[in-house]
């Protein structure tokens, strides 16, 4: 029996009778499975890489910091008025005092500058305000007299540590008379 419709309508099959498109659960969850399995093993594989390279700008860091206070450390020590350097043990660190000269018109009054490395606080400060932080380890730097006594010599160690990665900066630095 075939009904009449008008021109342009659709007729409504039963949807008993149509076949299904698309997929079943269970090759969705087949499908999830296998993304799975496969996004594990990426991330095993792919994070020495992304752990190397967070290590690398924690150095860096590291590095730029360490590079940093040991430059000011020389300039101003470079600068001091022979003689003026002291270093006084103060907990598992020490402070390094000493007069600064002042520039080139000698019109102006020496200034007062101290450093103070606490490794207990791991902070390397001047004059109160932080130049570095993240110190290990700060022995108490050497005063020497340099050859025919016209120079002194200030031997700095500083240990700095991030995370696991320590740096040791060295510098001997000369005070001209």
């Amino acid at each position: 029996r075939r009904a009449f419709l008008p021109r342009g309508s659709t007729v409504m099959h039963n949807p008993g009778n149509l076949r299904q498109h698309g997929f079943s659960l269970i090759e969705m969850i087949v499908a999830i499975t296998v993304l799975g399995i496969l996004s594990a093993a990426a991330a095993v594989f792919l994070r020495g890489p992304i752990t190397s390279y967070f290590d690398t700008g924690r150095r860096a860091d590291l590095a730029d910091a360490g590079m940093l206070a040991m430059a000011k450390l020389t300039q101003d020590v470079s600068r001091a008025v022979p003689g003026s350097p002291t270093v006084t043990p103060v907990g598992g660190g020490y402070q390094l005092r000493f007069q600064l000269r002042p520039p080139a018109p000698a019109s102006t009054p020496t200034q007062l500058i101290l450093y103070r490395c606490d490794p207990a606080a791991r902070t390397l400060r001047r004059n109160g305000i932080l130049l570095a932080d993240g110190i290990a380890t700060c022995p108490l730097p050497r005063l020497l007299a340099a050859s025919g006594g016209q120079a002194q010599l200030v031997s700095l160690l500083i240990s700095f540590d991030n995370q696991g990665n320590r740096l040791n900066l060295a510098q001997t630095i000369r005070v001209e008379p």
